[in-house]
């Protein structure tokens, strides 16, 4: 019968959170609970560390408490790995967990094993896309293994284990019966000090570390949750994945500006209710400066941002370049999810190539343009290539067939800004009576209910953008995106309501 051997990789020089590894979670180094978790169902496990000096305490303390530990190059895990089953028959298993998820458990590797028994795929993952990050997992025969060493010498191949598998040998994307979803909220892994106090609160109270179930700790999580409020909705299908609301930067500098703990909170408060993106821009002042400032490891991996480019006066890749450079130098990384120009006419050819450029690296997600007005809007989309669009609408405007036909068929992510018109619309516009009525008739939380539900009824509207002040108004705003929008006949009550206060 095959042999199965779980592998673990570590190592102590983590970027985010150097010497993790060795951090008590339930009493004992994260690697050794890491271990004895995988091993719970009677599973052979190795440690996989490096060579060098400082990965020479993990390999004491393991060995020190009976744990099998193999070394190799630092940069080459693949190596490692092939170290670590070299006395396996070809046809004899291995299962790639790393030693920051404490709550991965030999139940998650039993259940993805049999599922690729199952279907007959040769290699199978936990799709982290649907699963929380922290139960990844990954399984594969040892033979391809072997043939993946000996067929590849890409660092990024050797580096990351299974890139060479996965193009040879196809995949089976797996999510275990019990999933919870919501993976962003769910999140379980070690990446940084967030992570880790949040794990060892887990753990906190557990009589046996090693013998709880995963599951258990997911129902623990889904009452945090519940106590934190509703998860944004997330309406966007393609690989930005935007929230439904989107955090606006313009407001986070200024005279009323929040402070660097105050940004912290908001933009915690923000990821942990499922906010995908904030956006900032040279237009901003110091927005992204005061990101910078404010914001937390933890926060900068699980946030992207959309980059509004100050406008062009001659729309020459120059201007490009020292817009979007300057936003990288301020928020202290060199990639943002969307880089957006001002308008339509700032796409000139040599400012568009520039931005193509920028894409080609990785560098810029997708290419955008903002327009002023919905007439902009088949201009915008004329250009090629472009992948985001953001236009002023809220519940004053209706939304012309012609324009939703044409969102439909372009297939752009699409972010709405002026969703309560600055303001105007939440405290003594002329509508004010109108819309209160309407919230009333439509069972809506208020005015801001009724607008934003709006919005996001038009199904072509992937995210409104709402600057927000404070960690108050990130709450309410998320309780609202949360919500079920306007079905399409409620647009059209709304619609017929306002038709008068239009004119």
């Amino acid at each position: 019968m095959p042999r199965t051997r779980v592998v673990i990789q570590s190592r102590l020089n983590s970027s985010r959170l150097p010497g993790k590894a060795l951090m008590a979670v339930a009493g004992m180094p994260l690697i050794e609970l890491v271990a004895r978790r995988a091993s719970r169902s009677g599973h052979e496990v190795v440690v996989a560390t490096s060579d060098e000096h400082y990965d020479t305490r993990i390999a004491e303390h393991l060995e020190h408490v009976g744990i099998r530990v193999v070394r190799g190059a630092l940069d080459d895990v693949l190596g490692r790995f092939v170290q670590a089953t070299e006395d396996l028959d070809p046809t004899d298993r291995v299962v790639r967990l790393t030693g920051d998820n404490p709550v991965m458990d030999a139940d998650v590797v039993d259940e993805l094993l049999a599922a690729m028994d199952e279907s007959g795929h040769a290699y199978g993952r936990v799709d982290i896309d649907v699963v929380p990050e922290g139960l990844g997992a990954e399984g594969f025969w040892v033979g391809d293994l072997r043939r993946a060493s000996e067929s590849t010498q890409d660092p990024y191949d050797r580096e990351h284990v299974t890139p060479w598998l996965r193009r040879t040998l196809g995949e089976l994307l797996f999510a275990p019966k019990a999933n919870p979803g919501e993976p962003a909220r769910y999140r379980c892994t070690v990446d940084n000090l967030s992570d880790f106090d949040r794990v060892s609160r887990l753990f906190a109270h557990v009589e046996d570390p090693v013998a709880v179930p995963w599951t258990d700790f997911m129902d623990a999580l889904s009452g945090d949750i519940a106590e934190q409020g509703p998860t944004v909705r997330t309406r966007d299908t393609s690989e930005l994945r935007q929230s439904a609301f989107v955090v606006g930067g313009a407001h986070l500098s200024g005279d009323h500006a929040p402070d660097a703990a105050e940004v912290r909170t908001l933009l915690d408060t923000a990821v942990v209710r499922g906010v995908t993106h904030v956006e900032v821009g040279r237009a901003d002042g110091r927005a992204e400066r005061v990101l910078r400032a404010g914001i937390e490891p933890q926060l900068t991996r699980r946030l992207g941002y959309i980059s509004r480019l100050r406008p062009l006066e001659a729309g020459e890749a120059l201007a490009v370049e020292a817009s979007l450079e300057r936003t990288f130098a301020e928020l202290g990384r060199r990639s943002v999810a969307a880089a957006v120009l001002a308008g339509p006419g700032d796409a000139g050819d040599k400012a568009w190539a520039r931005l193509r450029k920028y894409h080609a690296t990785g560098e810029v997600g997708r290419l955008g343009v903002s327009v002023s007005s919905l007439d902009e809007v088949p201009k915008a989309l004329a250009l090629g290539e472009i992948g985001y669009l953001e236009m002023p609408f809220n519940v004053l405007q209706a939304l012309p067939e012609e324009t939703e036909r044409a969102l439909r068929s372009a297939k752009v992510v699409v972010a709405t800004y002026r969703t309560y018109d600055g303001g105007a619309l939440l405290a003594d516009h002329p509508a004010a009576k109108v819309l209160a009525s309407l919230a009333d008739d439509l069972g809506r939380d208020g005015v801001d209910d009724l607008c934003l539900a709006y919005v996001l009824g038009h199904d072509v509207i992937t995210s409104a953008v709402i600057g927000c002040h404070s960690d108050q108004e990130v709450r309410r705003n998320a309780d609202l995106a949360a919500r079920e929008p306007l079905s399409p006949a409620e647009v059209q009550q709304v619609h017929d309501a306002l038709s008068k206060v239009r004119a």
